[in-house]
């Protein structure tokens, strides 16, 4: 970062130290790569939002683990026999649930892979409007 500009004695021109931090973040943002703008913009978003950050850093890998799975288990805390009792159950009344709840959460995924692919592509375009918008802000 550059230095601020000396003042007139014992005043501060705000306007001329806020127009070079202002300089020194667009020089550095235009220095990044496009997906690294993208990137940046996804965790400042997850930040003001509070998303978790182990749900975004799957997103951002790629890793396709962070969407919902049809296969989900459900476990029991219990110990001897009714155990036994509520895994038998499960066994024996998972198959009907999941005539239902299957289809829910797999066209659930489907729109949580769409949505995030919708959000990277305007992030994208966003990220080069932008870079375009300060190219010619100059001029």
């Amino acid at each position: 970062m550059t230095d601020p500009p000396e003042g007139n004695g014992d005043r501060v021109d705000v306007m001329r130290i806020m127009e070079t931090i202002r300089d020194d973040i667009r020089r550095r943002r235009d220095a990044l790569p496009v997906a690294e703008a993208v990137t940046e913009r996804m965790r400042t978003l997850a930040d003001e939002t509070e998303i978790d950050a182990e749900l975004l850093g799957p997103l951002l890998r790629g890793e396709a683990g962070w969407n919902l799975n049809p296969d989900y288990r459900i476990p029991t805390h219990r110990v001897g026999v009714a155990r036994f009792l509520v895994l038998t159950l499960k066994r024996l009344v998972g198959p009907i649930v999941r005539l239902y709840t299957d289809p829910l959460v797999e066209r659930q995924a489907q729109i949580n892979l769409y949505l995030l692919h919708v959000v990277e592509a305007l992030l994208m375009e966003t990220a080069r409007l932008q870079r375009t918008v300060d190219s010619l802000r100059p001029r």
